[in-house]
């Protein structure tokens, strides 16, 4: 596998073709991939050397998109995988070439898997040597100049001790990530420093926000949920009285393309499980003040899932949403809300979600471990709640309205 340059634009591309099947009968030349820059933040993959018979097939044949992905993939990453998703984009013909563009733009310094099966190609004109050829490469857009700065700066959830039975947990970064996900740049340890067999589900999606400074791993369902064969035959990842740590490795690269500035680790407990249903009740409300913008401070009796309590918390006055910002503290047992506008004096409420969880994947009204009916009908359903809340006049304030 050689690099070289492409044009006086410098893309980086490294090139490894070779065919699949058997040798070629005709000495026609093989088609190219090669990787155009279109601008200084996006870059497209063309097909050039495809005979005349083949563009005419593909801008008359209406190809679906998993007809176009079996002809031209591409995947994250210099080796290609079968459970690793295709990148989403436009294949297009003309100039001469099949182009691929992509709907987010390459990452710097990522490397891309593009693999053409020219059997999948329409048109009975190519030779049929090579029509039985996969041909295959390593494209790469080059590194932005610049020191690594992108950092971890939090994993959640934020206590020393968690639930045994704990369902995900979230990687917060400084700046954004490139599109990759968390296979093979995160482990967990256990506590004499071994890597823990298979904890976390594999996806064949990347669980980023929308601006993808944070990411989500999910502990396998399957070995936390009791009476589910992968618990049976592992048990948990996650065992209580266990001392655990994650790993975050620092050749994860950021948007830019440049590596983490250095790893990362979290250590942490595992706890009894948490198995009970999420109790409003138990929940203290310590109500602000008018008119001050004071925070709106909710205590819960143990952990609430970081990423859910963002949005699945929502504070109302005469039928209309306030607005403002969440913070959360304490290892998420301790939620703020700061309003936009001073507070005015009357009857909230808090409305709490049905999709709020701890961190064990408990909802109001309803266990994670939830037992089922016979006719099929779940025991107990998740739902939402409303807890009022007064906000009175600071002394000596009177609100002349």
């Amino acid at each position: 596998m050689t690099r070289i340059a492409v044009g006086a634009t410098a893309i980086l591309v490294s090139f490894s073709a070779f065919a699949c099947g058997s040798s070629p009968t005709h000495f026609d030349t093989p088609p190219r991939i090669e990787l155009k820059r279109i601008s200084d933040d996006l870059a497209c993959v063309e097909i050039v050397g495809l005979s005349s018979g083949d563009l005419s097939a593909l801008s008359a044949s209406p190809l679906t998109p998993d007809n176009w992905t079996a002809l031209l993939r591409i995947t994250v990453g210099d080796t290609e995988s079968a459970d690793r998703p295709a990148v989403l984009g436009t294949y297009t013909v003309g100039d001469g070439v099949l182009r691929f563009t992509p709907r987010f733009p390459f990452d710097p310094g990522q490397h891309y898997d593009v693999r053409l099966d020219r059997s999948r190609l329409p048109s009975s004109a190519a030779a049929a040597g090579w029509r039985s050829q996969i041909i295959r490469t390593s494209v790469a857009l080059p590194t932005r100049e610049g020191s690594e700065t992108t950092r971890v700066v939090a994993v959640f959830p934020g206590a020393d001790d968690v639930p045994e039975n704990l369902l995900r947990m979230y990687i917060l970064f400084s700046a954004p990530m490139s599109l990759g996900g968390a296979s093979g740049y995160v482990q967990l340890l256990d506590e004499h420093e071994r890597v823990v067999e298979d904890p976390f589900l594999p996806l064949d999606v990347d669980l980023w926000n929308d601006n993808r400074t944070r990411y989500t791993v999910l502990f396998d369902p399957g070995r936390v949920k009791r009476g589910i064969l992968p618990n049976e035959e592992m048990g948990r990842a996650l065992a209580a009285g266990r001392r655990y740590t994650l790993i975050v490795g620092d050749d994860w690269r950021d948007a830019a393309g440049q590596k983490l500035a250095a790893p990362f680790r979290r250590r942490f407990r595992a706890g009894p499980p948490a198995d009970d249903a999420l109790d409003p009740q138990e929940w203290r409300i310590e109500a602000p003040r008018a008119p001050t913008r004071d925070p709106l401070v909710v205590t819960f009796p143990a952990s609430l899932d970081h990423g859910l309590l963002q949005r699945a918390l929502t504070v109302w006055l005469n039928g209309k949403r306030v607005t403002g910002d969440v913070q959360t503290d304490a290892g998420e047992t301790r939620w703020r809300f700061s309003p936009a506008a001073p507070w005015r004096a009357g009857e909230y409420q808090l409305h709490a979600s049905s999709i709020l969880e701890d961190v064990a994947g408990n909802r109001i009204g309803r266990p994670f471990e939830v037992e089922e009916l016979a006719a099929g009908r779940l025991r107990s359903e998740a739902r939402s709640a409303a807890l009022p809340f007064v906000v009175r006049d600071a002394p000596g304030h009177f609100d002349r309205r």
